[in-house]
């Protein structure tokens, strides 16, 4: 398969035949040789396409889009892109996944008092108790008796907390309008 070779650089040296480039392993060990001409050409080239840099027989190296890779498995240019291609939608959806998951998981927790995260439970049976004898078992905001919630005033997303002054009852078209709102 393909491989990037990050410690592989590209070494200008000027010799008795005018400037050259070489191929530079990561022990500094050149490993081609290309005259200032036909390196710029793959340097062209490699922007657009993979360039085929060295095949030894066991390797092909291939430049393409500023980095350097090796394959050992008869890959023509085609190929090459096709699986630098694979590789960056791969760490796009990992990156994706990332984001997504740090966001469901924010969404998920709130602060426990001491500044730390919890993850989100359910209103302790005292507090609802004591919320519901408050409002008397009534919408705060309509007077309904039918289909109530226990609402947060300031919402668990926005530093809220599950105490009796936080919460209040509301019915559910209430609620719904209200919204993440601070009421």
């Amino acid at each position: 398969m393909l491989r990037e070779a990050p410690s592989h650089r590209f070494e200008a040296r000027v010799t008795l035949r005018g400037r050259r480039y070489l191929l530079v392993d990561g022990k500094g060990q050149p490993t081609a040789v290309w005259s200032s001409r036909r390196f710029h050409r793959l340097q062209r080239v490699q922007q657009q396409a993979p360039a085929a840099l060295i095949d030894d027989g066991h390797r092909t190296w291939w430049w393409f889009e500023d980095r350097i890779y090796w394959e050992d498995d008869g890959l023509g240019a085609p190929d090459v892109v096709a699986l630098v291609r694979d590789r960056e939608r791969r760490r796009d959806r990992k990156l994706e996944r990332a984001h997504a998951a740090l966001i469901a998981t924010a969404s998920l927790t709130r602060l426990d008092g001491v500044g730390t995260r919890a993850a989100r439970g359910a209103i302790p049976r005292e507090t609802r108790r004591a919320v519901w004898e408050r409002d008397g078992g009534r919408c705060v905001a309509c007077g309904a008796t039918f289909d109530l919630q226990y609402d947060h005033v300031i919402p668990l997303a926005l530093g809220g907390s599950d105490s009796v002054e936080n919460l209040q009852i509301l019915c559910a078209p209430c609620n719904q309008e209200k919204g993440a709102a601070i009421a």
